[in-house]
């Protein structure tokens, strides 16, 4: 055998006398001394057998071991689908409420998931940049707001909240590779999230009231107001 392997000699005898201690074969005690393999059912057996006690053992250890602290997390986001599955995935987790700030490329793409999220029950406000409805019962046409944010931006802002738990941001731009976002479930992030949400539904109320001549010919006179709409 060493010979037609071309593997030496101790090499061979230190395989056998591994295999004979796993009790995978057997060895005679005349010489020269000869090996027989364990038939393979057998061997089966006996291996599954060992493989259960040890994941019995491992299950009856694990009682003691302490649960793992919640942890929040931040994650990084890059390419189109990935943002759009993660911004689907936080909708089907909610089961309170839900708040989201979405262009109507994105809105109608997951649309399916935020009227399945109202069906069980989830209170959903939707504020869209455009004249797009995703079939919400609460939702805001936020595109006089959106027009000058996406001229700043130069990209198409997402934001969705569920119950206070996790928010995915994404920033969608023409290239996959510049599509980046983060999902979150640090609570100051959620937070910082949803007031983001809030400000641009209180601002096209605030639009409504004034008239958008009004409203911008008021940003323009304030100093600060002036800067923050110009800057990204």
């Amino acid at each position: 055998m060493s010979k037609i392997a071309k593997i030496p000699t101790a090499k061979i005898y230190e395989t056998l006398t591994s295999l004979k201690n796993k009790g995978a074969i057997l060895s005679s005690s005349s010489e020269p001394v000869q090996y027989y393999p364990i038939d393979p059912k057998v061997l089966l057996q006996r291996i599954y057998k060992e493989l259960d006690e040890k994941m019995e053992s491992l299950n009856g250890l694990l009682t003691n071991v302490a649960p793992l602290p919640d942890v929040d997390l931040t994650w990084n986001l890059s390419g189109y689908q990935t943002i759009i599955e993660k911004i689907a995935n936080v909708i089907q987790n909610a089961r309170k409420d839900l708040l989201v700030s979405l262009w109507p490329q994105e809105a109608e793409t997951v649309r399916e998931h935020l009227i399945s999220a109202e069906y069980r029950g989830v209170q959903v406000i939707a504020g869209i940049f455009g004249e797009y409805n995703p079939g919400c019962i609460h939702t805001v046409n936020l595109e006089s707001c959106g027009d000058r944010s996406q001229q700043r931006l130069g990209k198409r802002l997402n934001v969705v909240a569920c119950d206070s738990k996790e928010v995915v941001i994404g920033e969608m731009a023409d290239t996959d590779n510049e599509t980046l976002g983060i999902w979150a479930s640090t609570p100051c992030i959620i937070l910082t999230a949803k007031e983001y949400i809030k400000h641009d539904i209180w601002g096209k109320a605030l639009i409504d009231e004034l008239g958008k001549e009004r409203f911008e010919a008021m940003c323009q006179r304030n100093e600060i107001i002036s800067y923050l709409m110009q800057t990204r």
